[in-house]
Parts: C-alpha cells; structure tokens; sequence
C-alpha cells in the first residue's frame, strides 16, 4: 500500500447567533494570519438562500445555514434585505505533514483498519491542537466584529433569564379566581446588519494586528449579563470597563519624560482621582461636555461596585439603576 505525503488544513463550523448581514457579504471571507497559522473564516454562500421567500421564514428548517430576516417587494418578487447567518465555517492551515496511506483520500473518516495505532493517536492530536487554535482565532475574531458592529451580542451563547414571559396576575386569595392580568412583555434585542463597511473595517483591523479592547468586551459582557437579570455582574463588568478605558486614555496620553515616580502613581492613583483630576485632562473641550453630563452617574456605577465587591451584596439594585450604567458607560467610551 503506497503511502502519500498530506499537507493538513482543518475545519471547524461555529454557531453564530444573532448574526446579521447584508446579502451582498454572502460567500465572502477573511483570511488572515494568526499566531504561526494561516485562518480562513467564511460566510456561507448565496446558494445556502431559500429559493422562494416566504412570509414565514422562522418556519425554514432548523439545519439551514441562513435564512432570509426581511425583504423588499421589487416588481413582483421578494428581494432579501437582511440575511440572519446560523453558522460559519473556519478553516486553519498549520503548516503541518503527514504521511499516510494514500488509500485514507478515497475513504470516509477516521479508516482505523489502514493506520497503526501510533498514526491515529498522532491524528487524535492534530485534531486537538488545531481545535483548540480554530477556537481561539474563532474568538479573537469574533471580538472583532462585535466590536466594529457594534453589537455585543453576536454568537453568544443561548442563555434565558427568569422571566417565563407571562404576566402578573392578581387572585382573590380565597378562591384564587384570577381577576386581573398585566400585558405580556416580550424582550427582544435587535442589532443592526453588517454591511460592507464594516466587514472591511474588520478586515483593516485584522491586517493591523489589532484586537478588540478589553474595555469594550467588559461593556458587553456587562450588557448581556443584564439581559439575563444578572444586575450584580452587570454592575461590576461595566465599571470594570469603566475603568479600563479612563485608564487605558490616561496613560496612553501622559507626556513623555515623566519620572517614573510619578507615572506609578498615577498609575495606582484610585478611580475617583482619575476621574475628577487626571482623565478630564485628556480631552478636549466637546468630550468634557459629554463627560460632565455623566460623571454623576459614572460615580453612582463605582459607588455600586465597590458594594457588591465590599459587602458582597448590593440589595437596592434595580434593572433601571442598570440600564442607566449601560448608557453611561456607552457614552464614556464612545469619547
């Protein structure tokens, strides 16, 4: 049985909840380079459409790729505006050979009768190095993307607060007739599609070599722990992210020269300091006006975090105390 000389390459398919583009992206992909491996992360194709639109495209089966979120009626026919992306595909090229029988080209996977044992447990290794590098570059560019979108909540896990959705009812207590009901409230979280010009952006940032910043991944950590009624961990990611970003601006914008003395200890200066001295010196005359119209409130948020973390506890904490942070901390970093 001859052997042949394989040049390996993966695949990987990843969910990507509240995912959505613009038809024309459909097909397209980046490819970049990440650590000492070649990434290549791909849309599905316009083939992947349904061939008629219905008004009813929740109803397409639950294996298809896409589905078609809403359309426009262009002389008689439905034209997709938005196209809702279930999963993409991500292929890595480590570099890696292998020799193998040349037979295992022509058979389904995983051929245990024409390997020796050596071979397939050095092929179970592959398998887990390159899933642990596709997971990786999966979230390094994922973080990307919510970021230049804008949208924090794109392939998040699927998780569900308390609510079961019904209302509240009121009963007589001793028969337990229910007399009254409030309204059914649906919480639904909508984020805009991506276009072309954010795809490229992305595509920029990537060639760049940068990454998401921290701050901005804290602030929608904060945001999708409120969505599931998790005040406390809101409270602390945004003023985590809060925080970061004061500090990230003020060193990055320190005059050069400084004594080290002094640049540690505006380094381990507290927040409160930061804010009301140090970090109001970094901006310019408009950002100030928007930084005065928040500061009360982005002192309330650290004020709520050092209670949670010191106490352990914040009991007083309602969801419009945090729906209040969000907008603060949006505008903060938005500077």
């Amino acid at each position: 049985m001859a052997d042949s000389q394989i040049n390996i390459i993966s695949w990987r398919r990843y969910l990507t909840r509240n995912l959505t583009v613009v038809p024309e992206l459909l097909g397209l992909s980046h490819e970049f380079t990440f650590r000492n491996g070649q990434v290549k992360i791909e849309l599905p194709s316009s083939d992947n459409l349904p061939k008629e639109i219905t008004d009813a495209p929740i109803m397409e089966s639950d294996d298809s790729l896409v589905t078609i979120k809403s359309y426009r009626e262009e002389a008689g026919s439905k034209v997709p505006l938005e196209v809702s992306v279930k999963s993409l595909d991500v292929q890595v090229d480590l570099g890696e050979l292998v020799t193998l029988p040349q037979e295992v080209l022509t058979r389904q996977p995983n051929p245990v009768d024409l390997l020796s044992k050596e071979q397939g447990t050095q092929l179970d290794n592959t398998i887990n190095s390159h899933t642990y590098f596709a997971d990786d570059a999966f979230d390094w560019w994922i973080r990307i993307l919510r970021w230049k979108s804008g949208n924090g909540s794109i392939a998040r896990p699927e998780i569900h607060g308390l609510h079961s959705g019904w209302g509240t009812h009121l009963l007589d207590s001793a028969t337990k007739h229910r007399f009254w009901r409030s309204g059914i409230t649906l919480n639904i979280y909508l984020g805009g599609a991506i276009t072309l010009k954010i795809w490229q952006d992305v595509e920029a940032t990537i060639k760049q070599g940068q990454e998401s910043p921290v701050y901005v991944d804290l602030m929608f950590d904060g945001i999708e722990q409120l969505k599931v009624g998790n005040l406390q961990q809101s409270v602390v990611q945004l003023a985590v992210a809060c925080e970061a970003f004061m500090r990230t601006r003020l060193m990055q914008n320190l005059p050069k020269g400084l004594p080290a003395t002094i640049v540690k200890y505006i380094d381990e200066a507290s927040i409160s300091k930061v804010q009301d001295y140090f970090f109001k010196d970094t901006l310019d005359n408009e950002q100030k006006k928007v930084l005065k119209s928040i500061n009360s409130r982005l002192h309330q948020l650290f004020n709520a975090r050092n209670t949670i973390l010191h106490s352990g506890r914040k009991t007083d904490l309602t969801s419009a105390d945090c729906q209040q942070y969000v907008g603060a901390t949006k505008k903060l970093i938005a500077i």
